[in-house]
């Protein structure tokens, strides 16, 4: 009985707590910051597809390892408070998405090998629409859609080894025509908001539509992964 009494208690408290902005409201949020990124069913990367074009490299047997990697994310967005508590906003967002590799060493014939920032790295501009509910005062939670249109894919990395002196090859080229132009994707998130309107945003970018053109040697389809956290500052429109 007094943990029911208790949960009615946190729910009265929160839907009576003060909201930041009055019903009506307009306001444009500016934010930067940060993305991690990963394709679902990323394979494996071949060393021998990726480097093979030097044939003075012994490669190891073997795949290395998918993994995460990090990127740089921008964007405006315009909010629409409907009510104290409800807003719908809308924005343009730049997003630097993709996926990576492990770093791999190995040696072979006495010299030693190491592939360091093995990764593809697209870049999308991103139309997100969110449904926008403040719990209490400046926390909110966001839920949407997103429609995503590529711009540039590139493979990048960087090999060095040990013969008779560091060598270091880093190679770098375009791989747009090997994705789809449209992504389409349902971000959700969480935000806090101080009263000096600066607020913090993390969002995860859940993909639906599949991202590579081809399928990977298993047989499947990729689909885009991206957390989103940014820093950002919101100006009222309205005052």
């Amino acid at each position: 009985m007094k943990k029911i009494f208790l949960l009615a208690a946190m729910t009265a408290v929160t839907l009576t707590a003060s909201a930041q902005y009055d019903a009506g409201t307009w306001s444009l949020n500016i934010r930067w910051g940060f993305t991690g990124a990963m394709m679902t069913n990323s394979p494996d990367l071949n060393l021998a597809s990726a480097l093979g074009a030097h044939s003075v490299i012994a490669l190891p047997d073997g795949s290395v390892k998918s993994s995460a990697v990090g990127g740089h994310t921008f964007g405006l967005e315009l909010e629409k408070q409907l009510t104290d508590r409800f807003s719908i906003s809308g924005g343009v967002d730049w997003i630097n998405a993709g996926a990576g590799w492990e770093d791999h060493k190995w040696n072979a014939n006495n010299i030693d090998y190491k592939l360091e920032d093995a990764s593809i790295k697209t870049y999308y501009v991103a139309v997100p629409l969110t449904a926008n509910f403040y719990v209490w005062r400046g926390l909110a939670l966001h839920a949407g859609v997103q429609a995503a249109f590529l711009t540039a894919a590139r493979a990048e990395g960087t090999l060095t080894y040990d013969n008779d002196g560091d060598y270091t090859y880093s190679y770098s080229r375009g791989c747009k025509s090997d994705f789809n132009k449209f992504d389409f994707s349902v971000p959700v998130g969480i935000s806090y908001e101080w009263r000096s309107h600066l607020f913090i945003d993390a969002r995860y970018n859940i993909g639906i539509t599949n991202v590579n053109k081809e399928k990977t040697v298993e047989g499947k389809d990729m689909q885009n992964a991206i957390l989103q956290l940014t820093l950002g500052y919101k100006i009222n429109l309205s005052d």
